[in-house]
């Protein structure tokens, strides 16, 4: 029997988390760069706990973007972690995922310093960008068990899907409050992502409890 690793069709998942990993690092670091002051000389002693007041949305808005991507990057984790294996599927739409991830600082730049529904809108599109990104991820790993050690449970993806449309809707919330309450506090609701996780286990669970018990019927007698 040939190893499936070297058939065509199938591809090494290192490769991918290693991508994954130094574009997301990489994206994060850049988050930082907007935090910077004026040049020495040019700011008096006096003035710089004025000057750092003044980066507080940059740092509102840095704090949600890094820990945006952190739970992004957990996800797509959680996801290759059930993989053996790769295939162009799956590259290509890591890839798309990888290209809305190297969004992210211009969109919190463009966010902190010029808030507006537009620059919100801008923001909550990287962000469904990168939430359908991990929904096609999930998919396509559920519908092709070949690439994974055991095939994908169906809790498994449903909380993935979950997780994901989470997003899009929260996304979708900033857009609305930017435009009916005020741009600078829409971000805010991005503080609900960080529920999305016991969300998305409870929806895992109750699938897995609905399989197993499935599993446990016993057959139905064959007509006579």
């Amino acid at each position: 029997m040939s190893d499936p690793v070297n058939t065509p069709s199938l591809l090494s998942k290192h490769r991918i988390e290693a991508l994954v990993d130094g574009i997301f690092a990489i994206t994060m670091t850049l988050l930082v760069i907007e935090l910077r002051l004026p040049e020495h000389g040019e700011l008096a002693r006096t003035e710089v706990p004025h000057a750092v007041a003044a980066l507080i949305p940059t740092i509102i808005a840095w704090i949600i973007s890094f820990f945006v991507l952190a739970i992004f990057w957990v996800g797509n984790h959680r996801l290759l972690a059930l993989a053996r294996h790769s295939d162009l599927g799956l590259v290509w739409i890591t890839i798309l995922m990888l290209a809305g991830a190297t969004l992210m600082p211009f969109a919190t730049s463009l966010n902190s310093q010029h808030a507006s529904p537009f620059s919100q809108s801008v923001y909550a599109f990287v962000m469904i960008w990168l939430a359908l990104s991990t929904m096609l991820t999930a998919r396509h790993l559920h519908r092709h068990p070949e690439l994974c050690a055991h095939p994908v449970s169906r809790g498994a993806y449903y909380a993935a899907q979950v997780r994901s449309g989470v997003v899009v809707a929260v996304a979708l919330g900033t857009v609305l409050i930017s435009y009916v309450v005020y741009p600078g506090m829409a971000n805010m609701a991005f503080a609900l992502l960080f529920f999305v996780r016991p969300l998305g286990n409870r929806v895992q669970a109750k699938y897995d409890r609905l399989d197993r018990a499935a599993a446990s019927e016993p057959a139905p007698a064959p007509v006579q």
